[in-house]
């Protein structure tokens, strides 16, 4: 809407020697604001067919295609064009620009015929809040004084910029943080939280000392019992893994349970469980609500949750072992053994896999190296969605900066070609225009980090699956990274406008007004 209103007051305000023409020979308002509106109206259908194809076909499919990858067994997904949300969206896009148009048009058609056959008056220089304080103001040279009135003298095109690059600036970070934020989880959850090199399944009855006896390459073990349950409370139920220890002291070393924000650490205790941060956003519960645990062929069991742990894939329930037992009136066998070794090699965790594989009682052995590498793989597919974000942000800098640069050159042809006039080469003028366009992009650039941030989060909060946690933070360099995209955005526009710059013809310029 912003670029629509700056684009039609401009086309409206260079032809006034036309609408007053229009006007005397007796046009109404109507029928003259009738041929911006008509121009408004069938290039916002144009781009809004284009919009829906790129927003309907095209990027979906771009985006379906880097699930595909991730998961191999998605079936083909079909993208129709939803008739609710194309209708829906070409009518706000007509009504917004419409709007726009009728408001740039009003301001020039209530003038007289006469006073719209002369010239538009130049907007009068005002003091600006810089000048009420004379230390920085003094300080100043005086093109950077020209170029701070410059600024404030076109207060509309000034925060259209700064928006425009915030935009840009925030789609950049995030394509950047969504791709930290699916990256980050393979590293948190491997080795953060899970620090363990391999987990052993074992059959029921069998004892987990037989297992892994005599093997000089286990650094140490933790035996523990895991099933699936169902965890719920009287809105919802969601399918979760608990996992009980036989010594509740040792679990710490091979899975840290901790607060995500406080970085508190948990420990096991015979009061409640502790509970993985995505199962208790999904079930709404908090530290001292309770949840009900589900088990097959077992009563129902109502716990208090003690703690809610880091966590990003799937969902857990730890539980002491003297809780359990009370609750339940026994101890279960011991199914899961996680075990760490002296070397983190593949090969001589293949050789080890291989051999506790071939003794008895054990139903499979999970290398965690091979669980991370698996999601790397899988994640890589998603640099995609990062490209599309960064392409989109490239064309929104430049349909903005683009189109406001045009303007504002066109709207002091006469302001430069008199500097030209007083000897200003063709880089000091464009020097002269690119000033105000360094600081737009500046402060655009603050203004996208704070935006950013808050949609990186709203696009991580709405893109989560019910079986995992996306990262929350964004790293440094992907600020650095977007405030660099958006300059280089910003730089490429000065240079194609420079050749418009240095076309301007400073007689031709000088007379327009008569």
């Amino acid at each position: 809407a912003l670029v629509s209103l700056t684009t039609m007051t401009r086309m409206v305000e260079s032809d006034r020697t036309q609408i007053g023409t229009l006007k005397a020979l007796g046009y109404s308002k109507w029928n003259i604001a009738m041929r911006y509106i008509l121009y408004a109206l069938f290039a916002t259908l144009i781009g809004s067919l284009i919009g829906m194809i790129l927003g309907q076909k095209i990027f979906p499919n771009i985006i379906i295609g880097a699930y595909k990858m991730m998961y191999q067994t998605l079936p083909d997904v079909i993208v129709p064009l939803n008739s609710f949300y194309s209708i829906t969206s070409c009518f706000l896009a007509i009504a917004t620009i419409l709007v726009a148009t009728i408001f740039a048009c009003y301001k020039e058609l209530q003038e007289v015929p006469a006073g719209l056959m002369r010239p538009v008056a130049p907007k009068v220089g005002k003091r600006v809040l810089l000048e009420r304080i004379p230390f920085i103001w003094n300080r100043l040279s005086f093109i950077s004084k020209v170029t701070v009135r410059n600024l404030f003298r076109y207060k509309k095109r000034f925060f259209m910029t700064i928006f425009g690059i915030g935009g840009c600036m925030a789609l950049i970070i995030v394509g950047f943080g969504v791709r930290d934020s699916i990256y980050s989880i393979v590293d948190k959850q491997y080795g953060g939280i899970m620090d363990y090199d391999l987990s052993i399944s074992i059959k029921e009855g069998k004892k987990p000392e037989k297992i892994i006896a005599g093997e000089d390459s286990i650094l140490g073990s933790l035996n523990t019992w895991q099933a699936s349950i169902d965890a719920r409370t009287k809105e919802d139920t969601i399918e979760a893994y608990m996992i009980v220890p036989e010594e509740k002291n040792k679990l710490e070393d091979y899975i840290h349970l901790h607060n995500r924000r406080t970085k508190e650490t948990y420990e096991l205790s015979s009061k409640g469980v502790i509970i993985s941060e995505k199962l208790a956003t999904l079930l709404n519960v908090n530290i001292g609500d309770t949840i009900v645990i589900q088990q097959e062929e077992k009563e129902d069991q109502t716990v208090l949750i003690e703690g809610i742990t880091e966590n990003y894939l799937y969902h857990y329930v730890y539980m002491a072992p003297e809780l359990y037992e009370n609750l339940y009136g026994e101890q279960e066998d011991w199914n899961q053994i996680l075990v760490k070794t002296k070397e983190h090699s593949s090969e001589q965790q293949n050789e080890l896999s291989e051999q506790i594989l071939k003794k008895n009682g054990v139903n499979s052995v999970t290398k965690v190296t091979e669980s991370k590498n698996s999601i790397d793989r899988m994640m890589n597919s998603m640099d995609i969605v990062v490209v599309v974000l960064v392409i989109s942000a490239g064309a929104l800098a430049f349909i903005v900066l683009y189109n406001l640069n045009n303007i504002n050159i066109s709207e002091r042809k006469r302001e430069l070609a008199t500097i030209k006039v007083l000897g200003f080469y063709d880089m000091e003028t464009a020097e002269y225009v690119y000033r105000e366009n360094v600081l737009l992009t500046i402060f655009g650039v603050l203004l996208g980090l704070g935006l950013g941030v808050i949609l990186h989060h709203y696009v991580i909060i709405t893109a989560e699956l019910d079986m995992m946690m996306l990262g929350r933070d964004i790293r440094p360099m992907s600020f650095v990274y977007g405030a660099l995209l958006t300059g280089v955005f910003s730089m490429f526009v000065n240079f194609v406008l420079y050749y418009k710059l240095k076309k301007i013809d400073m007689v031709e310029s000088l007379k327009s007004v008569e």
